[in-house]
């Protein structure tokens, strides 16, 4: 097998290659797929239906109250500033506006600092699969070419990234996979790509060992992105008319 780096370096030069729209701080990204999740609520892992989900998220450079709207499964809610920021939510790994995805560092190693010193830590997961998650977190939106091609050469400096020959999104598209799992918590998140031009089709996150709520290989989560664009009004699709 290759080396991941290669993969990896295939996927960044085709990224790097791809038309991305200009967008406006009045604008919003927008994405829709089809996404699984376990419901961990009963103390048991219990895997609802593949469901649609859609998310409006506001461009505005500056913080703000109201980051856009989420649609799942036919339900519309808005998405407010997160708890804490009374005075609205910056750009950043909860809000990946275009402009601050623009102002990531694009050369792979000053990135891949970044994302260490910025990164969220979360309790029992490795710092290493804490970055490669919020690499994945950003995948499905729109960025400059550029960015994208840096995120993928700097998940490739991540000690355990491994291809994945089997990965499949959530609506069973099979691809090229990239995998890393997390010995601490037990899981595998796997990034799935096409092998027609390389571009980003989903992810997938499951156990690896037994535990209290799920046997190893149960899914946790799971994603298809179907299209991702920019829109000038939350709530309408890409290519509808402005009411």
């Amino acid at each position: 097998m290759q080396p991941v780096s290669v993969l990896l370096g295939q996927i960044s030069d085709a990224a790097g290659k791809r038309d991305t729209p200009t967008v406006q701080d009045d604008q919003f990204s927008y994405v829709r797929e089809k996404v699984r999740e376990a419901d961990l609520s009963s103390g048991k892992a219990v895997v609802g239906p593949l469901h649609d989900y859609e998310l409006w998220l506001s461009q505005d450079s500056e913080p703000v109250r109201k980051q856009g709207l989420i649609r799942s499964d036919g339900e519309t809610m808005p998405l407010n500033a997160e708890f804490g920021d009374t005075n609205g939510t910056p750009a950043g790994f909860s809000r990946p506006t275009y402009q601050w995805l623009a102002s990531l560092p694009t050369d792979p190693g000053r990135l891949l600092d970044h994302l260490y010193a910025k990164a969220p830590q979360a309790e029992n997961r490795e710092r290493d699969q804490a970055v490669f998650e919020q690499i994945g977190d950003l995948l499905d939106q729109v960025m400059p070419a550029r960015t994208a091609a840096a995120l993928y050469r700097a998940a490739a400096k991540i000690p355990g990234v491994t291809e994945a020959p089997r990965a499949q999104d959530a609506v069973g598209r099979r691809g090229l996979g990239i995998a890393r799992s997390d010995t601490e918590n037990g899981v595998v998140t796997e990034w799935v790509f096409s092998t027609q031009d390389f571009a980003y089709l989903g992810h997938s996150t499951r156990l690896t060992k037994d535990t209290s709520y799920a046997e190893a290989g149960t899914l946790l989560d799971s994603s298809a992105l179907l299209e991702s664009a920019v829109v000038d009004t939350p709530g309408r699709l890409p290519g509808s008319e402005k009411k």
